[in-house]
């Protein structure tokens, strides 16, 4: 099978979309499928091969405020009508993973050759039109409606949680949507699991000695962008309401445009010296900080999936969150993690009991592992394929009855 990936950010910018497509990617490959990515490139057109896929690079400019972050020019040069003719030979089906600029060069595509076109949509757009200066409620409502028009262009919408369907719906869209969630390196999380229990506090220590984290006290963990929406700061106010019958330390891994108003936020609520930013690391590196830390603290609201929490459990790491709609369908409170209110205090008192309770923790680790074990980027990527085989195969016999190019459904 051929299949080719729509979408309107790339790398160096870092995001929880990029990750969750890649990682499909890398599979889909693994199991004999080509794999071509349309994205976001620089200053000229270009194709170029990565580990998961051939990379079709479009002309692009950086979007003000967002490091790294470029989007694809709405036009259409010489050099992408040459990749749009080359990309287009021998594609089964387009994955848009993002509804705008490139996304719908990917519609077009799919229209133009009569492909079938799937959509995952990863975030609930309209709640980032603040980033939208002056016009943000206007934008909210603009910006649904296009998705909405968007998604009735597709053959199938996959959301990344139950969460995200149900608003989907709300909003109107009447296609087909099927949950699928990204998928997480299972294997790499257990081999640092297994690695954290065979060194005794070897690789404990070697990640303390790296941050400069006085050795014998607990650490919290804390990993994603470092954006103001991420609530990030919450966590202060929780480290400042834990009981210091020990040190507590908290471990910030991850950057983003909020990294400077964190470092001023911890000094102004005084727990400076128990906060330490690990700055961008590769994936194994997050993994032994999840199998080494305590508790992993998830004070963000805003997400459509909170792959992390499952990364974490995955890790033998319990996990305290927020109550939010994504963290309440991945957390049942009390057993394979916890919930807590908006109240520093009380999620304070969730992080204690871990804390303090062994057995607890161990009970929570044992459900977690649980519950991670159905995030395999392996079973999940095989979920893929059966939606993608059923959507090519609707297709054909569409046009076995002379159904017309375009018409979905």
């Amino acid at each position: 099978m051929k299949i080719s990936f729509f979408n309107d950010t790339y790398h160096p910018y870092v995001s929880g979309v990029i990750t969750s497509m890649e990682r499909f990617a890398t599979s889909l490959k693994e199991d004999g499928h080509d794999v071509i990515m349309v994205v976001p490139g620089h200053l000229a057109a270009q194709v170029r091969t990565s580990r998961s896929s051939d990379v079709y690079e479009l002309i692009s400019i950086p979007v003000p405020g967002f490091d790294g972050m470029r989007i694809g020019m709405p036009i259409m040069t010489d050099g992408h009508v040459r990749i749009s003719d080359t990309l287009g030979e021998g594609i089964d089906i387009v994955h848009a993973h993002s509804p705008f600029v490139v996304g719908r060069m990917g519609a077009r595509l799919a229209q133009k050759r009569d492909l079938p076109l799937v959509f995952t949509c990863h975030s609930i757009y309209p709640n980032y039109s603040d980033y939208v200066p002056l016009v943000s409620e206007l934008a909210g409502d603009v910006i649904r409606e296009y998705v909405v028009d968007y998604c009735s262009l597709c053959d199938l919408i996959l959301a990344p949680s139950n969460y995200v369907r149900s608003v989907l719906w709300e909003w109107g869209v009447s296609r087909d949507i099927k949950v699928l969630p990204s998928g997480i390196e299972i294997d790499t999380l257990d081999r640092a699991r297994r690695e954290m229990e065979e060194s005794g506090d070897g690789l404990r220590r070697s990640l303390e000695d790296r941050m400069g984290i006085d050795p014998g006290g607990k650490i919290l963990l804390f990993v994603g962008r470092l954006d103001h929406r991420k609530n990030i700061d919450f966590l202060f106010e929780v480290l400042r309401n834990l009981p210091l019958k020990e040190r507590v330390d908290l471990v910030i891994v991850g950057e983003g445009p909020a990294r400077s108003q964190l470092v001023e936020a911890a000094f102004d609520k005084g727990v400076s010296r128990r906060v330490h930013f690990a700055g961008k690391q590769p994936f194994n590196v997050v993994a032994r900080w999840y199998a080494a830390s305590d508790a992993f603290c998830f004070p963000s609201t805003v997400e459509t999936q909170g792959l992390v929490l499952v990364e974490a459990m995955a890790a033998g790491l319990p996990v305290v969150a927020l109550n939010s709609p994504t963290s309440d369908e991945m957390i049942e409170d009390g057993v394979n993690g916890f919930l807590s209110g908006p109240d520093a205090r009380e999620f304070a008192g969730k992080v204690h009991a871990i804390l303090d309770d062994s057995e607890l923790a161990k009970g929570v680790r044992e459900k977690g592992l649980k519950k991670a074990s159905n995030f395999s980027n392996r079973s999940l990527t095989l979920e893929l394929v059966g939606h993608y085989e059923r959507i090519i195969a609707d297709t054909r016999a569409r046009k076995a009855r002379g159904g017309s190019p375009g018409i979905r459904g």
